[in-house]
């Protein structure tokens, strides 16, 4: 089985070329030492020797290895068409355990020949992983005719139709549900580790929707109940958190969530099924001395803002899920970062934008100052005359100066962080503000409207 992707590349094709070739990912243990040819600023990702068994599963299709960059190049000049997209990366992954390196790397290589016949193409199958998979660099632009290449659709459908049959060709087992969605790398690693993401969230409050309705309309009006917007209009359900600008597909969170999913599950219950209560919360009695007022917290600006919504985030860490606004609950995942700020702001005292800004400002001025130091000590350090203990002095107080500018520059990126993140937080914290105080407005009229219908009024 063969999973395929293409997609195109916009720019820096130099480092698309370098990794598709990359020897560290290529290398079989069984191959001995093998001095593969320096590519320069070739192809660093297809090509690398780390990944594709020091350049021996590396095949290049109407160029030469190592000047594929530049023939690809070449060829847009030749044509006039060197502006927007340079290149495509394709993709095939197979299964682990089902193919052999050089098997998967015939495979790839005839894929190639059959569906860019007129292109330069880079193919580098990666033995780095659990599951052999080749990358191909096809240039945007045919050497042969000057057409751009058509990355439509109907490219990715013959690209899938055949691979399948070269993979029945050479007896591999064939995928038979391509509709199924797969998942975003970022997505798929944040559920791995645990940490919480945004569509995660979304389908906690799909399943939680589902389990206190008795019907699909108080499932729409549940989800509007919790802040989503919610369109039944059209081929797919869809809905839009608080905060975000564009809807999701119900479909697309798995095949437990699509709209006749959705309505078999309410059907299938006969009485809600009610989330269980939380836990009450461990009293902890400490003794104190000194004096309260004293001890009072005068922080304001930044230092009380970012205060102040980490104290909701750790209050919202105890709650159960359902209970937890998702404008927290989409920070949860960035405790960490949230955290290391608010300390970089108590730690240098810093309550507005003013003072952030020259903080930065004389951090960047430490940065040239140190910065000059270094260069000067370097350009000591490679005079042939300098005796080798000065030589060693020198190259001590180098690595200080780089240590020391590596932490400035840790807290210029800081300040930039805060910079962006203070408005962020403070516009969530208005949001949540807002919302809080419709509910405590509409609060009155939902208890009268049971009150009402409990007695039939």
């Amino acid at each position: 089985m063969a999973v395929t992707s293409i997609w195109k590349v916009d720019n820096h094709l130099s480092r698309v070329v370098e990794y598709a070739a990359n020897a560290e990912k290529t290398e079989n243990p069984k191959w001995p030492q093998y001095d593969a040819q320096a590519l320069a600023d070739v192809m660093d990702y297809a090509m690398n020797d780390f990944k594709t068994e020091k350049q021996f599963y590396v095949t290049c299709l109407n160029c030469d290895a190592a000047t594929a960059r530049d023939e690809m190049q070449a060829t847009k000049l030749q044509f006039g068409k060197t502006d927007g997209i340079l290149a495509f990366h394709g993709y095939q992954s197979f299964t682990p355990g089902e193919t052999d390196a050089e098997t998967a790397h015939k495979i790839g290589v005839e894929l190639a020949e059959r569906l860019w016949p007129d292109y330069q193409v880079v193919v580098g199958t990666h033995l780095n992983t659990k599951c052999f998979h080749n990358h191909f660099v096809i240039n945007s632009v045919s050497f042969i005719h000057g057409k751009k290449f058509d990355n439509c659709p109907a490219t990715y459908t013959q690209m899938r139709r055949i691979s399948d049959d070269l993979c029945r060709k050479y007896r591999l087992s064939v995928i038979t549900d391509p509709k199924r969605r797969g998942k975003h790398y970022a997505e798929w690693k944040a559920e791995n580790e645990g940490r919480p993401t945004w569509r995660s969230a979304i389908r906690e409050d799909v399943d939680q929707a589902v389990m206190c309705s008795m019907s699909f309309q108080a499932f729409i009006r549940s989800l509007k109940e919790k802040g989503y917007e919610v369109v039944t209009s059209g081929k797919y359900m869809k809905v839009r958190p608080e905060g975000k600008e564009r809807f999701v597909r119900l479909y697309t969170l798995g095949n437990n969530y699509t709209e006749e999913v959705i309505r078999q599950r309410i059907l299938r219950q006969r009485m809600p099924v009610r989330p269980p209560k939380p836990e009450p919360p461990t009293v902890r009695r400490m003794k104190v001395c000194g004096d309260f007022k004293l001890s009072r917290i005068t922080w304001k600006g930044l230092r009380a803002l970012y205060f102040h919504y980490l104290y909701k985030l750790r209050a919202a860490q105890r709650q159960p899920t359902g209970q937890t606004p998702f404008l927290l609950r989409e920070d949860l995942r960035l405790m960490d970062a949230i955290t290391e700020q608010a300390k970089f702001l108590h730690r240098h005292g810093i309550d507005n934008d003013a003072q952030l800004t020259g903080f930065r400002a004389d951090t960047e001025q430490q940065i040239v100052a140190l910065t000059t130091e270094r260069k000067a000590l370097s350009n000591e350090k490679r005079r042939a005359y300098v005796p080798e203990e000065r030589r060693a002095r020198l190259r001590a107080q180098i690595n200080a100066l780089s240590v020391q500018l590596k932490s400035l520059g840790r807290d210029v990126k800081l300040c930039d962080d805060i910079l962006e993140r203070s408005l962020i937080i403070q516009t969530k914290i208005e949001q949540m503000e807002k919302s809080e105080k419709e509910e405590k407005t509409h609060e009155p009229d939902r208890r009268r409207g049971r009150t009402d219908r409990q007695y039939g009024d």
